[in-house]
């Protein structure tokens, strides 16, 4: 599925944080890996794209070599390309035009090293493309990247055909990295008290959140079941509170090295808007977050 990997550079450390993770998904993968820098029209002389590409030319060989102590042998491409314009429209261009599988990309905001915003422009992409995203806050601590980076990968649900959208590109990392799947559903407090109008009596509060409860386990065991038929290693997990607080807290304490999701869920509207649950993720964690587009069926 991740043939392409499309890798928005602008020459800073703090672009370069994605490189472990896009190693290892080209490293175990197989996939081919598409670095590009952008130069913006008012600075886009020979002067500055010949600075572009002696960055990329160096970047591509140190990466070359990388993969093939990861074992991915010389068939695994690594291209750079120097593209002119507005980085934002020219990231999405050229992942349309080469049919990028999946994009990588830093987000560090507006106070990143470098000519980008990185924030700015990340979130421009995010916003705009229908490729899966996967977004890198910060950077890895020494030790750690030396190992596995993903064993653990969290995917939130929420029972929607909309909020599994992210699941069959979770499948796909986790073959490659051999990595567990972590389900994981968020029963919200019950507000209202639920009416049995059959019997014309009133569930209490605590039995309409034991019925959730069951439901979520029972949707969640169905889907580890089916990934158990394509030899995944899958678990799941049922919480009560707020999703994104306990998608967040789960993720911190459980060492999770990825989350999973879906632009947006039940409250998703037509036009490409984050799920508030989504949003809220990207802005208070720290982990990677695959970020998949949904559609409604």
């Amino acid at each position: 599925m991740f043939k392409r990997v499309l890798v928005p550079l602008d020459g800073s450390e703090a672009a370069e944080i994605v490189l472990p993770y896009v190693q290892e998904i080209a490293g175990r993968g197989g996939a081919q890996v598409e670095f590009v820098s952008v130069s913006e029209a008012r600075l886009g002389d020979a002067d500055t794209r010949h600075l572009y590409g002696s960055y990329l030319e160096q970047l591509t060989g140190r990466v070359r070599q990388r993969l093939w102590e990861l074992g991915a042998g010389p068939a695994v491409e690594v291209r750079g390309e120097v593209l002119i314009g507005r980085p934002a429209d020219e990231i999405l261009r050229y992942a349309e035009f080469t049919n990028a599988s999946l994009i990588v990309m830093a987000s560090r905001g507006a106070s990143g090293e470098g000519p980008w915003l990185l924030g700015n422009i990340a979130a421009k992409v995010l916003r705009a493309t229908g490729k899966p995203v996967v977004l890198v806050r910060a950077s890895l601590s020494e030790p750690r990247a030396r190992k596995q980076l993903v064993k653990r990968i969290l995917v939130p649900l929420d029972g929607s055909l909309i909020g599994a959208a992210a699941i069959p590109f979770t499948e796909e990392l986790a073959h490659a990295m051999n990595a567990e799947i972590v389900l994981l559903h968020s029963v919200q407090p019950v507000s209202v008290v639920a009416t049995l109008a059959e019997v014309g009596t009133s569930l209490p509060e605590a039995a309409v959140a034991s019925v959730k409860r069951e439901e979520a386990a029972a949707y969640l065991d169905s889907i580890k079941n089916e990934l158990g038929t394509k030899r995944l290693k899958a678990s799941t997990v049922v919480c009560d509170g707020s999703p994104a607080e306990q998608i967040i807290d789960y993720a911190r304490t459980n060492a999770i090295d990825l989350i999973a999701m879906s632009s947006h869920g039940r409250t998703g509207i037509g036009r490409w808007v984050f799920g508030s649950v989504t949003d809220k993720v990207l802005h208070a964690g720290d982990l990677p977050v695959l970020v998949v587009r949904a559609t409604r069926p």
